[in-house]
């Protein structure tokens, strides 16, 4: 009895996979036809340009500081503070006289011809990781 039942229930099984095999094969062949009648989109002609995105015009600046000792110090400038107010931030939170800047990436060592620069025009906004280090 219990071997009939698991007969009845194989069967039961095969039956509902070979229907669903089915329904699959059917599903398919209507996808393709659909997609044959349906005429392929014709590419956008080449006069159509679309225009470039807007650049952003940031307001302010993050900036992370990593000083000597490897302690991250943020801060928020506005865009257009030069980095010689940034060097003066440092000054007066580290107590360090005499030290270095850099970005690791893009890597540029600022001297200081560059502190009257605003953050903006030298590409740090919106947002940059400035290593300090000591000279």
């Amino acid at each position: 009895q219990l071997a009939e039942e698991r007969r009845r229930q194989k069967k039961e099984d095969e039956r509902a996979r070979k229907e669903v095999l089915e329904n699959i094969k059917r599903d398919r062949e209507a996808k393709l036809a659909k997609k044959e009648e349906t005429p392929a989109p014709t590419p956008p002609s080449q006069s159509v340009a679309t225009p470039p995105a807007p650049k952003t015009d940031y307001n302010e600046c993050k900036l992370q500081l990593r000083l000597p000792s490897g302690q991250p110090v943020v801060n928020c400038f506005k865009a257009e503070d030069t980095l010689g107010e940034v060097v003066a931030f440092i000054r007066e939170h580290s107590g360090l006289d005499s030290f270095r800047l850099m970005t690791s990436f893009p890597r540029k060592q600022y001297q200081p011809t560059d502190y009257g620069f605003s953050l903006k025009s030298l590409g740090l906004c919106p947002s940059s990781v400035i290593i300090v280090s000591r000279q």
